[in-house]
């Protein structure tokens, strides 16, 4: 990538930071107009990682565009879901808590791929066959997902017709983490990704609580806070991974 991507994602994940704490601190400080303008703040986080992303698909080599493509594409779909709330009862619930579990999961199943092109072309520069242990991983994490999802979800007293829907959802993130945990597991390059995508399930089981059992995250939107990071080291991760490929064709 060039000199000059570096300096345009600088300065992105700057605004980033400012956008996400200041969506962050509505719930804390005490100040009207901050609240007033949460959900844009949230939102124009994610935004700018959209940006992030497509300057990555941009700048990228040829021959791995694809996946930066990928990680992009994932990315706006996220963005999308999380713009939705701006709608208000144009889409209501639980129509729109459905819709968005179509797009995240639509941006995560782009994720994933992803994840196996970027492995893919690291193990063809090394020359060294394609990690497998992510098989085993993703079992474990896919177990981990249908446990949390009983908990989370299942037991709750509401909303008992979202509960298949959940666990479907449920399942793709927990193969997101599964994937990108094992990648990590023998290519530490992955563990920035991999930690993204375990917070990102792990922002997933908390909106699960509170959509199913009515918990209430206060003074500090926890959700968001595991989303908002996790989205972002997924993207920068990737990010990384395709610095470090363009270096070893070098």
């Amino acid at each position: 990538m060039q000199p000059r991507f570096h300096t345009i994602a600088l300065g992105l994940c700057i605004i980033w930071a400012v956008l996400l704490t200041g969506g962050l601190a509505a719930r804390v400080v005490d100040t009207s107009w901050l609240s007033a303008i949460e959900t844009e703040l949230k939102a124009g986080s994610s935004l700018v990682l959209v940006a992030l992303s497509w300057a990555a698909a941009t700048f990228a080599i040829r021959d791995w565009r694809p996946a930066a493509t990928l990680i992009a594409a994932g990315m706006t779909l996220g963005c999308l879901g999380d713009a939705s709330p701006l709608l208000g009862s144009l889409w209501p619930d639980p129509q729109r808590t459905l819709g968005n579990m179509v797009l995240f999961g639509l941006g995560h199943v782009a994720y994933i791929r992803a994840f196996c092109l970027i492995d893919r072309a690291q193990a063809n520069q090394e020359k060294r066959p394609a990690i497998k242990i992510w098989y085993v991983s993703l079992v474990l994490w896919l177990v981990i997902g249908t446990v949390v999802w009983y908990f989370a979800a299942y037991l709750g007293p509401h909303h008992a017709v979202m509960r298949i829907p959940a666990l479907a959802y449920t399942l793709l993130l927990s193969s997101t983490a599964g994937v990108a945990f094992g990648y990590a597991l023998s290519n530490r390059l992955f563990a920035l990704v991999a930690i993204g995508a375990i917070l990102f399930l792990a922002s997933d089981v908390l909106l699960a609580v509170w959509i199913f059992h009515d918990a209430v995250y206060r003074p500090f939107d926890l959700v968001w806070l595991t989303y908002g990071v996790g989205q972002m080291l997924i993207v920068v991760g990737s990010i990384r991974n395709l610095r470090a490929l363009a270096t070893l064709a070098e």
